[in-house]
C-alpha cells in the first residue's frame, strides 16, 4: 500500500488556524468533522480557548447545504469549514473518479 502524501501534512492545522483568522475577523465560524470522535480531536486541537468555533458533524447541524457549503436559513455573516477526513468519508467514490484520470 503506498502512502498517501496528504496524510499528516498539516490541512487540519492550517484549517483551523484558518477558522481563528476568520473568527478573529468577526465570522461566526462552524468546522464540520466527520463524527464525534473527530469532533472531539478538533475541539483539543482548538485548545481550551476554542476562540468561539463551533465544531459540529453534518449530522448534527441538520442543515448543512453541501453544494455551497453553507447552513441553510444561518446568518451571512456564518462561514462552514469542513476537515478532510468528512469529506473523504462522504465523497471518496467521487474524488477517486475526479482524480482517476489525472496525469502522474
Amino acid at each position: 500500500m503506498t502512502k498517501d502524501p496528504n496524510r499528516a501534512s498539516g490541512r487540519t492545522t492550517r484549517m483551523l488556524a484558518h477558522a481563528k483568522k476568520l473568527r478573529a475577523e468577526g465570522r461566526a465560524v462552524y468546522v464540520l468533522a466527520d463524527n464525534q470522535r473527530e469532533v472531539n480531536r478538533l475541539t483539543i486541537q482548538l485548545g481550551a480557548d476554542n476562540h468561539g468555533i463551533k465544531v459540529e458533524t453534518p449530522e448534527s447541524l441538520g442543515n448543512l447545504d453541501w453544494q455551497r457549503m453553507t447552513l441553510k436559513g444561518a446568518h451571512p455573516n456564518c462561514v462552514v469549514l469542513v476537515d478532510h477526513h468528512a469529506i473523504e468519508d462522504r465523497f471518496g467514490e467521487i474524488l477517486r473518479m475526479l482524480h482517476a484520470y489525472d496525469r502522474h
